[in-house]
């Protein structure tokens, strides 16, 4: 598998292309699903390390992917603006490759705003994101005890947005459902996209159909896109609803792929999803 690789599962509906940058997180998050997957439970939160020759391996693979519509997502098994990378600024280097070999990406973090000096070599089909769990600093701390807290991260997103970059919010894990319906109503202004889960791996006595309704009622209310996850879609049967996709970029002069951005869900309830492309503003 090359630096650049094609997720599988349920990760595919973040990204079509991801990369990862380092090994392990300094985060802590204590619903992190990562240990348990690389097989790295011991180590994960305490030592962490940037991947062997990661940006010699990615100035190699990154003109196959030039001009490429599908955006790359840093990253999935690990944080790119984690506290390592204060030291490394191995993220910087990674996003100006993809920058000069024209390969979109989008960021995920819950790094805050130390993600704001990478801003400059972002173009106009990149976008930025954060992971929100929770408005309430204390929450934060005893969920997600090393990532930067919930204001900061907002701080990010409205810097984003100011630059002219695309914004995005995953809101999963969702853990306190009134904590993430009210992360709706205070960041909606500055965010594009909501892409809205659930809590994995962990039981909840959270109402997922009320949830999950009372989540696409904001977003509407609020004129936001937004994408509900396959995982959350199940408990929606019957409950009308169109996600938008921004996996891909539009770029002139490329047609889409019929079917390129249906729906994986197959469930019984309703789960359509619009490519978001024509819907993009032109270069």
């Amino acid at each position: 598998m090359g630096i650049i690789y094609r997720p599988e599962g349920r990760a595919q509906e973040y990204s079509w292309l991801a990369l990862n940058i380092y090994k392990g997180c300094g985060h802590g998050c204590v619903y992190c699903y990562v240990p348990k997957l690389t097989h790295n439970e011991k180590k994960f939160f305490i030592e962490q390390s940037v991947r062997n020759d990661v940006l010699e391996q990615l100035r190699k693979e990154a003109p196959k992917f030039a001009g490429t519509n599908e955006r790359v997502l840093l990253c999935f098994t690990c944080d790119p603006y984690q506290q390592l990378d204060a030291e490394t600024r191995t993220t910087r280097e990674v996003i100006k490759i993809l920058s000069e070999f024209d390969v979109p990406f989008q960021i995920l973090t819950k790094g805050g705003t130390w993600a704001v000096r990478d801003f400059e070599f972002y173009g106009p089909h990149d976008a930025f994101g954060t992971t929100m769990t929770f408005l309430d600093a204390d929450k934060s701390r005893k969920h997600e005890p090393h990532a930067a807290l919930p204001q900061d991260r907002f701080d990010a997103i409205k810097a984003a947005k100011k630059a002219g970059i695309e914004t995005w919010v995953s809101l999963e894990p969702v853990i306190d459902a009134k904590e993430s319906l009210e992360i709706i109503r205070q960041t909606h202004e500055h965010v594009d996209l909501f892409r809205i889960g659930k809590l994995n791996h962990e039981s909840s006595n959270i109402n997922w159909r009320n949830f999950g309704q009372q989540a696409i009622e904001l977003c509407r209310e609020f004129g936001t896109d937004y994408y509900v996850k396959h995982d959350l879609a199940q408990y929606l049967s019957g409950i009308s609803f169109c996600s938008i996709d921004k996996r891909k970029v539009k770029r002139e002069g490329k047609a889409e792929k019929t079917g390129a951005n249906q729906s994986l869900f197959q469930g019984k309830g309703p789960s359509p999803i619009v490519n978001a492309l024509s819907r993009m503003p032109k270069d």
